[in-house]
């Protein structure tokens, strides 16, 4: 039921955000500036006009960094930057709290970064729309800490899925986005994908069903271009590296700059601005380049320049402090980087005659999933975007191979190596490690049994315990070896705090026997279970019964975590 709430109230602020969006592109980018950016076929036409007014480009992306800065600084500093980090680090880092008015002014802010003319995605306010409606279900049901994390991935899966229109890629991105090592949240999803499914109904039912770009069905039947597509992969891992560099660097800039923080995207923008004047092609999300680029739209001139100005945008617009997601501009950087590849492979071989559509079309997917470290939602996303779906194998080709030369390389800072390096999972490691050790595996560690007869005195019981580090000792029989029970120091002390000198004279072992069977471990038992008797029956030791029926060694928590941190470190 959460994740159905989830998804509705996700595919209704993926329609608010888009028509928030479009209405600040038409004020500050086609009013003011007189810039018409082209669309991509799903989305408007090709058509796109230059801007008429260009020296008001740094102060209109100015203006909207003021704006966005004064919203985010004032009402909720966590949104700056891409949203999708800040519900990653919820996720892992927060127990999945989002504070209520976060996704607010993050659409606010983003609508403006973008609508302004930042080079700014779709992903990241709409991820934070999700995900905090989902931290805030949690709230007024007072759902548990496991609940509110899933309900978070819901709502990032489901308000990717729906802006997007991909609602199998969203929900792939929001349980695989965590991770750097194709680790993913399983158990989130299917909430995910019905949270994911309901969100895109919604959104497409008032926005249309088309695919974002319009693509031409281009089906892979040459295996010889798999080493040219394995090409492009490497190139684009290679690319990831400078990328993230420029945006971090960008960022750490930005942050040494002593000034209060709100005015500091107005720079960025601003600085923007002044490159745009130049090269408008780097403003705004810039999907229309790339279906331009699919069918030769773009001059050579342009190509050349634009993937590595729309880093250098993005960095400005974002890591100023800025609001808005990374996915938008990195598939175009991937996409343009694709059809450069392309040009210059049938410049050098111009026997080849390579389409430049399906380079685009994996440069994205291969692209996004080097930088991101989201693979599987990289291929996903891209087919569901353009309905390349006969570009599979390509697209897994420049994948694995962009994969493999990016290294441990990520735009999303908050992700975590996989779940054993997550603090949402540490607790799920702690029972998982134990139950597959066993009481065997701990002996190495465990203290040899100290014994006395059921007829020792409590004197001498005494004495026992404070010549050694024991917290038990085992009774036996008068004349046997067999086992009667344990002793713990702790009801010897409460013996001695309530009796006389008199009682305390004449009390014997076998009067302070306090558990007998119920103490006992077996080899064979796993030390999860171990763990539950000691809290149980609030004990430090407890004697093992070996498979011989003799107790010669004890078990102590000390001994249970020498074992599970020798099996972690092992992992």
């Amino acid at each position: 039921m959460f994740s159905l709430l989830v998804g509705i109230i996700s595919g209704l602020g993926a329609l608010l955000f888009d028509w928030m969006l479009v209405l600040a592109e038409k004020w500050f980018m086609l009013h003011i500036l007189g810039f018409v950016l082209p669309k991509p076929g799903g989305e408007g036409t090709l058509f796109f006009i230059l801007p008429q007014k260009k020296l008001l480009i740094p102060v209109i992306l100015g203006i909207g960094g003021l704006l966005s800065g004064f919203f985010i600084y004032t009402f909720a500093p966590e949104t700056e930057g891409h949203g999708t980090d800040s519900a990653i680090e919820a996720f892992h880092f927060k127990k999945g709290k989002i504070r209520w008015r976060v996704p607010i002014i993050k659409t606010l802010a983003s609508a403006i970064t973008i609508g302004s003319g930042g080079s700014a995605g779709r992903e990241g306010p709409i991820a934070q729309i999700g995900a905090g409606f989902g931290s805030f279900l949690s709230d007024i049901f007072k759902l548990p800490t496991n609940m509110r994390r899933i309900l978070v991935v819901a709502g990032i899966g489901s308000g990717i899925g729906s802006i997007f229109r991909a609602p199998f890629g969203g929900a792939l991105f929001g349980v695989e986005v965590l991770y750097t090592q194709m680790d993913i949240e399983m158990e989130s999803l299917i909430p995910t994908l019905i949270g994911s499914i309901i969100g895109y109904s919604i959104f497409g039912a008032l926005h249309g069903w088309k695919p974002i770009f319009t693509t031409t069905g281009y089906a892979f039947s040459q295996p010889f271009h798999l080493l040219l597509y394995s090409g492009l992969g490497i190139l684009l891992g290679l690319l990831a590296f400078p990328y993230v560099k420029l945006f971090y660097g960008v960022r750490d800039l930005f942050h040494s700059i002593n000034i209060p923080r709100m005015f500091k995207p107005a720079i960025g923008g601003f600085i923007l601005g002044l490159m745009a004047i130049f090269f408008p092609y780097c403003l705004g999300i810039g999907y229309g380049w790339i279906q331009l680029a699919m069918v030769g739209g773009l001059s050579l001139g342009v190509l050349a320049i634009l993937p590595f100005a729309k880093m250098l945008a993005t960095s400005l617009s974002i890591s100023s402090g800025g609001s808005g997601g990374i996915f938008g501009p990195t598939i175009v950087t991937g996409g343009t980087l694709g059809a450069l590849y392309v040009i210059a492979l049938n410049t050098i071989f111009p026997n080849l005659s390579l389409p430049v559509e399906p380079f685009v079309v994996v440069g994205m997917a291969g692209y996004i999933s080097s930088v991101a470290k989201v693979p599987l939602a990289g291929l996903i996303m891209t087919m569901e975007m353009t309905g390349g779906y006969g570009l599979i194998v390509p697209a897994l080709a420049v994948i694995i191979f962009g994969l493999l030369s990016s290294g441990d390389v990520t735009i999303y800072e908050k992700q975590v190596s996989n779940k054993l390096s997550s603090p949402a999972h540490i607790g799920d490691f702690v029972v998982d490690i134990l139950e597959n050790l066993t009481v065997k595996d701990a002996v190495p560690y465990c203290n040899k049994a100290i014994w006395v007869d059921e007829a020792t005195p409590l004197p001498k019981i005494l004495n026992i315990f404070s010549g050694s580090r024991a917290n038990i000792v085992c009774v036996k029989g008068n004349g046997t070896e067999k086992y009667k029970g344990i002793i713990s120091l702790q009801d010897v002390r409460e013996v001695i705090l309530h009796s006389n000198e008199l009682f305390f004279s004449l009390v014997l072992a076998h009067d302070l026997i306090t558990h007998t069977e119920e103490a006992l471990v077996r080899e064979d038992e796993n030390l999860k279970s171990v763990l539950q008797r000691f809290t149980k029956l609030d004990l430090n030791e407890l004697p093992i019964l070996e498979s011989d029926g003799n107790v010669r060694k004890v078990i102590t928590r000390n001994a249970l975590l020498i074992s599970y941190s020798r099996a972690f470190e092992a992992l």
